[in-house]
């Protein structure tokens, strides 16, 4: 039976306790199904979203584990979750053998090995066809209204768009901004007659997202991953509001005994919603503490798996 997660909100863990823990998951049932966020999780966050890289240590990570993922499937499973475009996060972490799933999950692709991130075939539910032009109208409509800051980068993924402040000098000034923008919008009904109502407004760091309504986030998409994978124990890695979803679908398949897992939240900011840290049964302070869990995972997993 698989332990749940406590009620408490997790301190933060020192790297052997860390460690400790994640190389653990090792000795529960398989295959282990690894699910990393981007921003924040695997790369550290910027003030400008298309600066964004992946840390050297943690591509070396995911390749160790992709190579192994390919070669012992049914003991290993690997998968990069983003809200952003399944082509844009290919784009940046560039390591083939790898699901990339994007925008929370609404779409994704797997990227062959020696493919490059460019020539990644994304599918996307077809369902979701009649929020492009809407999503896409909103975000141009709000930037004009705004009279399109520097502040403010909008950024349209097919089906949804995101409106992201990292830059402005008053957080919560340009939340208000944003939202007045986007009720004024909505207002007018320049999103289509129906459109703008079938988008639903989901916050993060720093950023707005409007997403298909009911189409479900990263906990769906986690949800599903565990149907398709049937896997016996589960790794989730992030630190946005999306990725306490997921924990919380984690938290959930543990306690009715269907799994065994861990969710662990990569802190690295102030400004880190408190719903993530409940979720999490792990805290880790930075990226850079993240990829070095993950090497170590890929390491020991080499070692356990080739031999």
């Amino acid at each position: 039976m698989a332990g749940s997660r406590p009620a408490h909100a997790p301190e933060f863990d020192p790297w052997p306790e860390a460690r400790r823990r994640v190389l653990g998951l090792l000795d529960t049932p398989a295959p282990l199904l690894v699910v990393a966020d981007f921003d924040g999780t695997l790369a550290p966050i910027t003030r400008d979203p298309l600066a964004t890289r992946i840390l050297p240590a943690g591509r070396r990570a995911l390749r160790l584990l992709a190579r192994l993922a390919a070669e012992r499937p049914e003991q290993l499973r690997l998968a990069v979750l983003s809200g952003r475009t399944a082509l844009d996060v290919a784009g940046r972490v560039r390591v083939g053998r790898i699901e990339y799933l994007g925008n929370h999950g609404l779409e994704g692709g797997r990227l062959p090995a020696r493919t490059r991130a460019e020539k990644l075939i994304v599918e996307v539910d077809p369902s979701l066809e009649r929020h492009v032009q809407p999503a896409a109208l909103l975000g141009r409509s709000v930037a004009e209204r705004l009279g399109e800051p520097d502040w403010l980068f909008v950024e349209v993924k097919g089906p949804s768009v995101a409106f992201h402040f990292r830059q402005a000098p008053d957080p919560d000034e340009a939340v208000a901004r944003v939202d007045a923008a986007i009720a004024a919008v909505g207002a007018a009904g320049e999103a289509g007659p129906t459109g703008f109502g079938e988008l639903e407004r989901f916050e993060g760091r720093r950023v707005i997202e409007f997403r298909p309504r009911g189409a479900g986030g990263k906990g769906a998409t986690l949800r599903r991953l565990i149907e398709r994978e049937r896997p016996g124990t589960v790794l989730v890695l992030g630190d946005d509001r999306s990725d306490a979803e997921a924990f919380r679908v984690l938290a959930e398949e543990r306690t009715r005994g269907r799994l065994h897992g861990l969710a662990v939240a990569v802190h690295g900011a102030v400004e880190t919603p408190p719903e993530v840290v409940e979720a999490a049964d792990l805290l880790l302070p930075s990226p850079r503490d993240a990829a070095a869990v993950l090497n170590a995972l890929a390491r020991a997993a080499s070692v356990r798996l080739t031999a």
